[in-house]
């Protein structure tokens, strides 16, 4: 029986890797690409069927106003994917430990091989295993500056984290509440509120802080 997978990356060059590598797996039929979040989210509310894996991005720059945790929590919660990989450069620890905790099964580097990882993460899958690659196992047991400040950052919301994160990548305030159509107002106070819970009180503070979780 074939094994039905979607893939997502904004990154042509990626999508075009993983189709030819995927395509030498035996018994995996990859069904659907997509290049942004919005097109990921339609795609599986359009389908009748589950995927049995979707190999996503964590992160896409365009194409969806979801910060990247609760496009991962949508996509867990819609019921339309059995398995849910997660394909990234991330290099926080606390960032993925959060992604295993919201229901992912698979955490894949791109800084690992992955034509050596992919059958194996799909072996352990079919398990009911978890499967991290060797980079992000590496990373988890190195624990370092990311979990102790995982209890703080724990703290924020997701919509504080969005907004937080979205600074720290150079936007205004204004371009922060137009990205999530929202009022700069009500991004003032998610910014202030998520500095408050972290203990710091000016910009440079918060970005470097930020820059050094690596978020």
């Amino acid at each position: 029986m074939k094994i039905k997978m979607a893939i997502a990356d904004e990154q042509p060059v990626v999508l075009t890797g993983l189709r030819t590598i995927l395509a030498c797996v035996e018994h995996v039929e990859v069904i659907e690409c997509c290049s942004s979040g919005e097109a990921l989210l339609k795609m599986l509310s359009k389908n009748d069927e589950s995927l049995d894996i979707l190999l996503t991005d964590f992160t896409f720059s365009q194409g969806s106003n979801d910060d990247s945790f609760r496009l991962v929590r949508k996509i867990v919660d819609s019921g339309k994917v059995k398995s849910v990989f997660i394909f990234t450069d991330v290099r926080c620890a606390w960032t993925l430990q959060k992604l295993l905790q919201l229901g992912v099964a698979c955490l894949l580097s791109k800084r690992d091989d992955i034509t050596k990882q992919i059958l194996s993460a799909i072996t352990a899958v079919s398990r009911n295993k978890k499967w991290l690659s060797p980079y992000i196992e590496s990373l988890l047991k190195q624990n370092g500056v990311d979990l102790t400040h995982s209890s703080e950052m724990a703290n924020l919301t997701e919509r504080e984290l969005q907004v937080i994160r979205l600074y720290v990548n150079g936007l205004r305030l204004k371009e922060i509440a137009d990205k999530l159509c929202r009022s700069v107002a009500t991004v003032a106070v998610h910014k202030h509120n998520a500095m408050q819970k972290l203990n710091i009180t000016n910009n440079i503070q918060l970005v470097t802080y930020v820059k050094s979780l690596d978020l």
